[in-house]
């Protein structure tokens, strides 16, 4: 996406107006629906130590008026976007039950509110669980609270924030807000806190699902991966061998770092401009790029395990009937698509020393991502590539709309082999990511003509390229399939020989993208960056990333570990830096790289 502006202090060294939690949000200033002015500490909005169980259980449906925030900085740039305002935070409805004292939405799918017709806010979003309690100070009425994420379906960014209101009966308090931390955005250039409240509403929801959702979560909660302080791991293996593990990236532009060790992930904080984020480990985080190997790098890979190798070799032109009238498309294939490498693009010519991101963003790349349904986006990139003097699968050039066009031709392959009800993403969420035990996946999707905000009608097209929500979880688990061979339980999920091949090791794989450690170039492979490592032990590696926006970061390192770092740093900064060789010294302590490889 385009470079965003270092406008303001990023979210975490934002200013904080530091309280004493039992202060804040009471029950007066929540039911007259004060209108707050800055952010307070997070810890406003979870339950104090002594807390209470709630009084009784919240079940059914939460109506948010639209309402405008209160932003730092007070002016948004890029206000009006698509039509729309980002000034505003976004009227909608969610329904929520209560699960072992857990508030807990009835969806974790994006609520397409900016994104459809009607308000004036942009934003769409999503809710994460939070938590129901009591407190005496509060006369009878019980508290709630959940963590949140402005998002717009459109881009790839996350904008976190913790909401709280109270109810008592079928009575509902104002609902207080705020947004304390986020990814790299894409349209709203501004780095930006906020703060709100909003008149809310109940009904009853007689929904025949309850029992279905609250089955499905605490088969999440049981499946979580399990998540540590850093400090913990500092005693089990000594602070000195974990030293540098963030080096590379500047704190304020960092979100949060980790390592998934022998079954646990151990994580370096959760910074935001409010103090720590409660409920970090179900905060979903815009990860944008890691997309493409965390899913559509999965999902070929899955189709390749059902219906053979021969995936790999079909053209996209077979299978999206908009390709079929540009003969520049007639031998690209699914491979030259996960590889970057279709020989059309919006650069120039040169290739020695390639620069993969050449013509990557360009006075066009908004024609075709700004396009809102399936067939825009396909007419867009028909439209606007040209043909390099190379052919398909000789020169990698990063373009969005190229794995964008594999999920289409994916879907449309998935359709001609299990009819046309078939859905690619659920096949993935059925086949692959529920197996994993990863139960909730929202993916941005295209706006189709008919999509409301129930849901109703066709649903839009998956973008594959970025658009994933993803948890900390939901991360390591992927990462663990492939360090497992694409094998999970018994059960061998994706396409194990093209693992092996992606997988860290010193065997040369993918094509040269001009970018460099001190090691050596990065390649590009299969939708992984493949840095280039010498370690400790004198062997030469290529190690496997997932790369995204912002300087989001899952490498996968020999032995089984991965590093994971969420970031938020300004596209182009000269602190940018996608190189993990700081994770990599460490994990060569822990696990020595050789000895492996």
């Amino acid at each position: 996406m385009a470079a965003a502006l270092f406008a303001v202090a990023t979210c975490a060294t934002a200013r904080t107006t530091r309280i004493d939690a039992a202060d804040l949000t009471d029950a007066a200033e929540l039911t007259v629906g004060a209108k707050p002015t800055d952010i307070i500490d997070n810890m406003a909005f979870v339950p104090e130590r002594h807390a209470a169980p709630a009084h009784q259980a919240f079940r059914g449906t939460l109506h948010l008026a639209e309402v405008e925030m209160t932003t730092h900085p007070a002016d948004l740039n890029a206000h009006q976007v698509l039509g729309k305002d980002a000034q505003y935070f976004p009227g909608f409805a969610v329904d929520f039950t209560t699960v072992d004292g857990d508030l807990v939405p009835a969806t974790e799918e994006v609520i397409p509110a900016g994104s459809r017709r009607g308000g004036r806010s942009y934003w769409d979003l999503i809710v994460q669980p939070g938590r129901v309690w009591s407190e005496v100070a509060d006369q009878g009425w019980s508290r709630a609270a959940f963590p949140f994420a402005l998002v717009h379906t459109l881009e790839g960014e996350t904008h976190n924030g913790l909401a709280t209101f109270l109810y008592r009966g079928k009575q509902v308090s104002h609902l207080r807000f705020q947004i304390v931390q986020q990814t790299t955005p894409g349209h709203i250039e501004t780095y930006f806190t906020a703060a709100g409240a909003t008149a809310a509403s109940f009904t009853p929801a007689a929904r025949s699902d309850w029992e279905v959702i609250e089955r499905n979560y605490r088969a999440s909660v049981k499946d979580a991966v399990p998540i540590r302080p850093w400090s913990e791991l500092e005693r089990r293996v000594g602070r000195a061998r974990l030293a540098g593990f963030d080096d590379g990236l500047a704190a304020e532009q960092t979100v949060l770092t980790g390592l998934d060790y022998h079954g646990v992930f151990y994580t370096r904080g959760c910074a935001s401009a409010g103090g720590p984020l409660p409920w970090c480990d179900r905060t979903r985080f815009g990860v944008w790029s890691v997309t493409k190997a965390f899913a559509n790098e999965v999902a070929l890979l899955r189709l390749a395990q059902k219906y053979g190798s021969g995936v790999f070799d079909l053209r996209i032109r077979d299978y999206v009937p908009e390709v079929a009238a540009h003969p520049e498309w007639a031998h690209v294939r699914f491979d030259d698509c996960i590889n970057m490498a279709t020989g059309l693009g919006n650069g120039t010519a040169r290739r020695d020393p390639n620069n993969s991101e050449d013509g990557y963003i360009d006075d066009t790349y908004y024609e075709w991502g700004d396009a809102p349904s399936r067939s825009d986006k396909v007419a867009a990139l028909l439209r606007i590539a040209h043909v390099y003097p190379w052919g398909p699968g000789e020169v990698v050039r990063y373009r969005d709309q190229d794995m964008y066009l594999l999920g289409v031709a994916m879907d449309q392959f998935l359709k001609s082999k299990e009819g046309p009800s078939a859905d690619l993403w659920s096949m993935l969420e059925r086949e692959v990511f529920e197996p994993i035990g990863i139960h909730y996946a929202p993916i941005n999707r295209t706006i189709e003509a008919n999509r409301t905000i129930e849901a109703v009608g066709i649903p839009g097209h998956p973008l594959m390229a970025y658009g994933y929500y993803a948890t900390i979880s939901d991360l390591v688990k992927v990462a663990r399939l492939y360090h497992d061979g694409g094998r999970h339980g018994g059960t061998q999920l994706l396409y194990e020989p093209r693992i092996d091949e992606l997988k860290a090791g010193t065997t040369p794989r993918g094509f040269p993208t001009g970018e460099k450690t001190r090691f050596g170039e990065t390649t590009y492979f299969n939708a992984f960056w493949e840095m280039r490592y010498d370690a400790a032990g004198g062997c030469k590696l290529y190690i496997p990333q997932m790369v995204g926006w912002g300087d989001n970061l899952v490498a996968l390192f020999p032995g089984g570990l991965t590093g994971i770092r969420i970031a938020h740093n300004p596209p182009n900064d000269a602190a940018s830096e996608r190189d993990p060789t700081a994770m990599a010294r460490v994990a060569d302590r822990l696990e020595p790289f050789c000895a492996r490889s």
